[in-house]
């Protein structure tokens, strides 16, 4: 059974699912006694929370079923694939909402959480657990096949359609956790900061042709396009902001505090949707990069996954990285950490 949970958009959801859904109930709140079998799945309609009131929300969720979802019919969330490194199975967006919901699309949502579990991932119950290691990182990496990049100049974010499966790298960007400049300066401040940020990001990664694509308060996602010379770029403009993090702080924040940053890189498959549209957007390799970058990355160093490959790092900087053991079932390497005098 799909539950979803809607204090104030019960009567659009049970629309956009149909008449003819006895697979789905619709509920204005969650039930204390409710008990729920394995296979059933909770959504949660996010509209109105303050984030506060979400994590008090999800917590209980959690613990209730290891197959939960958010549903965001205003397209309230700045970040949705936070949720997935959360543990949700499942983000069904504006969009979608106003499509229509079929059986069809819970089911794929599942099906998805199975597979991850399977794999060792970080889905359902077992979410906390993501940034553990275990006897498996200890294991000897295999050597990788050269990865086999598509031939040719990149034609330009606007030639890729949307909805279309693509390859990217994947480089997560923020600020290390102990930033919290939410806490220390008041909405307009943090929004010019914000925007400052963002700004600095995406000049520092123009050489890589970097498109911004996910963003939330605390972190960024780029899309990398998959070609030898972009990701080599991207690189060196990781390692070149964090080698000037106390000087972009002061000259291109205007913050008196220092700050540091957290890279990681990853290359994988993903539907391609604009920014704004990824809402809708469900990948196992976007679940891992959150994952890495929020998890297992470290302040001040590039995290890189193994999938990346050594021939992608640019000639002179391998000696750079070390391995840094095997995440979530892949090696990474962690850039060296450079020391402030």
């Amino acid at each position: 059974m799909i539950y979803i949970v809607s204090s104030k958009n019960a009567a659009a959801i049970r629309r956009a699912l149909g008449e003819k859904s006895p697979w789905a109930n619709v509920l204005t709140e969650l039930p204390k006694g409710i008990k729920f079998q394995a296979d059933d799945q909770i959504y949660l309609d996010i509209s109105g929370l303050s984030p506060a009131v979400l994590k008090k929300t999800i917590g209980p969720l959690k613990r209730k079923t290891a197959l939960w979802g958010i549903i965001d019919p205003k397209g309230a969330a700045g970040d949705p694939a936070s949720f997935f490194y959360e543990g949700a199975c499942d983000y069904i967006g504006s969009a979608l909402v106003k499509k229509g919901l079929s059986k069809k699309r819970f089911s794929a949502a599942a099906s998805w959480a199975a597979g991850r579990k399977s794999l060792g991932g970080a889905s359902g119950k077992g979410a906390g657990k993501a940034g553990n290691t275990d006897k498996a990182d200890n294991k000897p990496a295999e050597k990788k096949t050269p990865l086999k990049l598509p031939a040719g100049k990149f034609e330009g974010w606007q030639s890729i359609r949307a909805g279309t499966t693509g390859s990217f790298f994947f480089l997560f960007a923020a600020l290390s956790a102990k930033t919290n400049l939410r806490s220390m300066v008041n909405e307009a401040a943090f929004n010019i900061i914000k925007n400052r940020l963002r700004d600095t990001l995406q000049q520092g990664l123009r050489e890589a042709n970097a498109l911004l694509w996910m963003e939330s308060e605390s972190s960024s996602l780029f899309l990398v396009p998959p070609r030898i010379s972009n990701c080599r770029a991207a690189i060196e403009a990781a390692l070149k902001m964090i080698l000037n993090s106390r000087l972009i702080g002061m000259e291109k924040l205007n913050l008196a505090i220092p700050v540091e940053f957290v890279f990681a890189l990853h290359y994988g498959k993903t539907v391609f949707q604009a920014p704004g549209s990824t809402g809708t957007v469900i990948s196992d390799t976007v679940n891992y990069i959150f994952h890495l970058g929020t998890k297992k990355a470290e302040t001040g160093r590039l995290t890189v996954s193994d999938d990346v490959g050594e021939e992608m790092i640019p000639e002179g900087l391998l000696d750079l990285f070390n391995p840094a053991g095997v995440f979530e079932g892949i090696p990474i390497r962690h850039s060296r950490r450079f020391i402030y005098k």
